[in-house]
């Protein structure tokens, strides 16, 4: 039995099993539950407190600048601190003294390090000093009456996914100059190409319908230079510190305000839209191993080994972290509240979910369910099934585990490799190239709720994301043997506008890369990570080379938006009935029966992979009989308004999908 302290409610007796958990490594039975780890900054003083209970001791070493390199960079202090008995070292320093920068000087038995803290809030020029900061004073005007983005369900979000620099970074965005590739892209309105008649960056989204845009790792990460200030790029899975946005998207790096108030102006701008903002966290694993801030901070804790003293390295990044140790899994709770109250984030998607705990994943959902309402945060990743060195019969929050983390979704890779073949090869084919695959796209259209997914809200459809080929590209290597990616091929656009109906019509959270919807190419550049910035931009030219595609995004869209019956776990959907048809082969169809109100509706879905049309008998679908149909979506158009009036005989374009809906639910629900 130990005795576990805790600073809001004082002592507390805990046997075997803490509020987080049971203990698995020794030092958890010194784990500590307070809410002020890091640098708490008040006008009369700031309180570090810090864990590391196998420290001898340790000093928190104070700066003028976040680097020895800037003009008025020098030390001030080195300030001792103590050990509590909550096990926590803490010291208070009088004052006023914020925006002082410091690290932590640590003592073990073996060796002394300095480090950053590993709660820093706040940072200098390329993460290598914490910073005390007053949060109040970086918030941007406004930014008290900012609210979150919540949606009834997460079936109803509709996400974009983009990266910081790809967003602006091209002169065709319409960014100014000094804003390019920076958060405060976003905060620009009235950015056009061309003639001054095509919107581009946000209020292109605004008008394309997304409702969320997930953002590609926007925390503190250490693959960039952030002094050059260059074209230096990388896509920020290398986290160096957690709670500090990255300062190469800011205008000014070198102090540690401006990165926290560009980033809150960008959150703001979308909000401001209407767009709510996922940020794409990478908690199971970090930029350095041996060495990592991490690291220093406790030796041997945070990390997995193997039982030689290995690391494990199931992320592929030298490195996997705890998340089933306690003060890891609390950090990783602490940082996703602070990220979601701080910085008003509406969601979170989890960066190799499956090398995490799945009790890990509970507590999270737990807490923001406390925190904001039950699912208002939405939460998902990938639930790949990975190896890593965690003790046997951990539960792994990976595709197997989902139906018992209820709130935490997963990507469907059933779904985005039948589209359009398998990411693990470049000249694989799938359903919108040649019809293959026709059952696992019905698995992933039924939101694999007969497959791993509890609820189709936890299952992420979708063809495409910054990882492997961009889809354009994937149909250029499948059906042309990777030759003219910059140019305009009508069949891959007829190709894309069928796979962006099957994810827009299927149940699950729909998720999409960034310019699909504008054939975006990456040249074929499989794993651009690292590659240039001009590679990864979006090329807001194609806005006017694909309007057709762009549209038909933007019909499907809205025909979702209405449709609540098509969309899985809501209160119209729940009591609806999806039936698929046979009798339509070689397409998929389905029909999908509901009541909305006072309306009892049907809808008709085809999908045709094939290179020529199909004739298709309604009769022969099971649907009622005498019904008038009213068509939506067709191979050149989708949305609302009504394309053709059909009563028998149902014309299924080549590489196109057909939406019907019966007439007097039609004029109900979109009341024409």
């Amino acid at each position: 039995m130990v005795i576990f302290m805790n600073n809001a409610t004082n002592a507390k007796l805990w046997d075997a099993e803490t509020p987080l958990g049971k203990p698995v490594h020794k030092l958890d039975e010194f784990a500590y539950f307070g809410n002020d780890l890091g640098a708490v900054y008040a006008e009369d003083k700031t309180v570090f407190t810090f864990w590391s209970p196998e420290a001898l001791n340790v000093t928190v070493r104070l700066f003028t600048k976040g680097s020895d390199k800037e003009e008025g960079a020098k030390f001030i202090a080195d300030l001792p601190m103590s050990k509590t008995f909550e096990n926590v070292w803490r010291a208070e320093y009088a004052g006023d003294h914020k925006n002082e920068y410091y690290t932590y000087v640590i003592d073990f038995k073996d060796k002394r390090v300095e480090t950053v803290d590993i709660y820093a809030k706040a940072a200098g020029v390329n993460g290598e000093r914490g910073m005390i900061v007053d949060l109040k004073s970086t918030d941007p005007e406004g930014w008290n009456d900012d609210k979150h983005i919540f949606v009834e369900t997460p079936t109803d979000a509709i996400v974009w996914e983009v990266h910081v620099k790809d967003f602006s970074h091209s002169p065709s965005s319409g960014i100014t100059a000094e804003h390019r590739g920076k958060y405060l892209a976003f905060t620009e309105h009235s950015t056009l190409y061309g003639e001054g008649i095509v919107p581009t960056c946000v209020d292109y989204l605004k008008n394309l319908g997304v409702t969320h845009v997930q953002i590609t790792p926007f925390y503190d990460f250490g693959s960039v230079n952030e002094a050059a200030q260059d074209d230096s790029y990388n896509w920020g899975y290398d986290p160096k510190n957690y709670n500090v946005p990255e300062g190469s998207y800011s205008t000014n790096p070198f102090d540690g305000n401006v990165r926290i108030t560009e980033c809150k102006q960008m959150i703001q701008a979308l909000h401001d839209a209407g767009i709510g903002v996922i940020m794409d966290v990478v908690y199971n694993h970090t930029y350095q191993a041996q060495g990592s801030f991490f690291d220093r901070c406790v030796p041997g804790y945070y990390y997995r080994y193997h039982k030689d003293g290995s690391w494990s390295n199931g992320s592929g990044c030298s490195n996997d972290t705890a998340s089933e140790h306690l003060m890891y899994r609390k950090f990783m709770i602490d940082s996703v509240l602070y990220w979601a109250k701080e910085y008003h984030i509406d969601g979170f998607r989890f960066d190799l979910m499956g090398l995490h705990d799945a009790q890990t994943m509970r507590l999270i959902r737990k807490a923001c369910d406390e925190e904001f309402g039950k699912d208002n945060i939405i939460l998902y990743g990938e639930g790949w099934h990975m190896g890593t060195a965690c003790a046997n019969g951990t539960e792994m929050a990976n595709q197997g585990a989902i139906r018992s983390m209820p709130g935490v979704g997963a990507f469907n890779d059933n779904i985005r490799d039948a589209i359009k073949g398998s990411v693990f090869g470049a000249y694989d084919k799938g359903f919108v190239q040649c019809g293959a695959c026709a059952e696992r796209i019905k698995s992933g259209i039924a939101g694999e709720t007969g497959s791993w997914a509890g609820k189709a809200s936890q299952c992420v459809n979708y063809a495409s994301c910054h990882d492997n080929y961009a889809l354009y590209d994937k149909l250029i290597l499948s059906e042309r043997g990777g030759t003219g990616y910059a140019e305009r091929f009508d069949s891959l656009v007829s190709m894309t506008k069928l796979s962006a109906a099957i994810v827009l019509l299927s149940q699950g959270i729909p998720f999409f890369l960034a310019g699909e919807e504008l054939c975006r190419t990456k040249f074929g550049d499989e794993n651009s990570y690292c590659s240039s910035a001009e590679v990864n931009q979006i090329d807001w030219e194609n806005t006017g080379h694909y309007a057709d595609l762009i549209l038909y995004y933007q019909g499907l869209i809205r025909l979702r938006k209405k449709l609540s019956a098509l969309r899985g776990a809501n209160k119209i959907s729940d009591n609806a009935k999806l039936n698929f048809v046979n009798s339509a082969m070689p397409c998929v169809s389905y029909t999908v029966d509901f009541k909305d109100n006072d309306t009892e509706g049907h809808v008709f879905v085809a999908l045709n992979p094939c290179d020529y049309d199909v004739r298709l008998n309604l009769a022969d679908t099971g649907l009622p009989k005498d019904t008038k149909w009213i068509a939506v979506v067709n191979k050149h158009s989708a949305g609302t308004a009504p394309l053709m009036a059909i009563s028998e005989l149902a014309l299924i374009e080549s590489k196109s999908a057909l939406v019907l809906i019966d007439e007097k639910a039609y004029k109900a629900i979109f009341k024409r």
